[in-house]
């Protein structure tokens, strides 16, 4: 029933927006996830001097709300079900019931997004209550539970996802839950304290949510100028460079290779007609991984002229890894000025 009434919509909802139009990449913004998967080896339950022993294995579902925040860190609310069988209760002849539990939890997560990998590991944890139903939960106390109640909850987190698209990423993690204490109370009127704890293998789809790349102006028809008997001479532009650096084995641009970039864009709107990016590395890793290393920092700083309206037809890039370091040094040491990307307008 708490299946039906809560979870099933939210899955729905998912899938709905699962398959809708892609937006632009993004590390940061509005998500939603879902995922399905295993409840398997969950702890014996309390039941004061007794324990409810569990199937091994059973299913569980999830579904996520949250907001990336950019720097690796996701704060989301989840919800969560998963069923069990009661196999046996210990000190007693045999066992059965229904145990169905339904988690309303806060998860902060964070993305080690560190060693250019194809899948990305995160770590979290996540508070939060459970409502824990025990249907027909029998015996006990020489009679039956048929009795809810909502107590506190915890969890931890660990897991991988890999991009599918701009947008959608897949997940995979392991979940530890715990329900430290809740009570019940049996159809003979006897007060029951129990507990709750389980682990989770779960795979499921992450959507995150982004502004649309911004559409380029529709052009704005021009009158005509009355003809001049001498046209105003051409502005002879002057070459200019610019340089953004970058932190340790990292492509991404920082707050302050931003500002330089915004800079550099207004510039090249003046009507340079050719402009070229040297990406640059420091010594600190391999010849071959720093020539790629540097083709992705200029990739980045293009693909950032090209969002601030530099035309890509006027733009090359080129990877010198670490043959021209502005700062000599030996091989092996990190050197910040020389993870750099130089641009030159002509």
């Amino acid at each position: 029933m708490l299946f039906r009434k809560t979870i099933m919509p939210l899955v729905c909802m998912g899938a709905l927006v699962f398959g809708s139009t892609l937006a632009a990449a993004n590390d940061k913004g509005l998500y939603i996830g879902g995922a399905g998967g295993l409840n398997f080896l969950t702890e014996d339950s309390d039941l004061n001097a007794a324990e409810a022993e569990y199937e091994d294995f059973n299913w569980a579902v999830s579904g996520a709300l949250g907001y990336a925040l950019g720097n690796g860190l996701r704060l989301e609310t989840e919800v969560g079900y998963r069923p069990n069988d009661v196999d046996n209760i210990t000190g007693v002849a045999g066992g059965s019931g229904d145990v169905d539990v339904l988690n309303w939890m806060f998860n902060a997560l964070y993305d080690l997004d560190y060693w250019n990998l194809p899948v990305k590991p995160y770590v979290g944890a996540g508070i939060g209550i459970a409502h824990v139903d025990f249907d027909g939960v029998t015996p006990v106390a020489g009679s039956t539970i048929n009795d809810s109640d909502i107590g506190f909850a915890f969890q931890g987190i660990a897991g991988v996802s890999l991009d599918l698209t701009e947008n959608l990423a897949a997940t995979l993690d392991y979940r530890h839950l715990r329900v430290p204490h809740v009570s019940f109370r049996t159809n003979g009127g006897t007060n029951v304290d129990s507990d709750y704890a389980t682990n989770q293998i779960m795979i499921g789809l992450r959507y995150t949510f982004g502004a649309p790349p911004k559409a380029a102006p529709a052009p704005v028809p021009v009158k005509q100028p009355a003809p001049a008997p001498k046209p105003a001479p051409k502005v002879q532009l002057q070459p200019k460079e610019f340089i953004v650096f970058f932190d340790f084995d990292q492509a991404k641009l920082s707050p302050e290779a931003q500002k330089i970039l915004n800079d550099a864009a207004a510039e090249a709107k003046k009507g340079y007609v050719r402009i070229k990016l040297a990406g640059h590395a420091d010594r600190s890793g391999s010849s071959q991984y720093n020539v790629g290393l540097s083709q992705r920092r200029a990739n980045s700083v293009e693909a950032e002229l090209r969002r601030l309206g530099v035309s890509s037809a006027d733009i090359a890039t080129e990877a010198k890894g670490e043959a021209e370091p502005l700062v000599p040094t030996a091989d092996g040491v990190p050197e910040p000025q020389n993870r750099r990307v130089e641009i030159m307008m002509r």
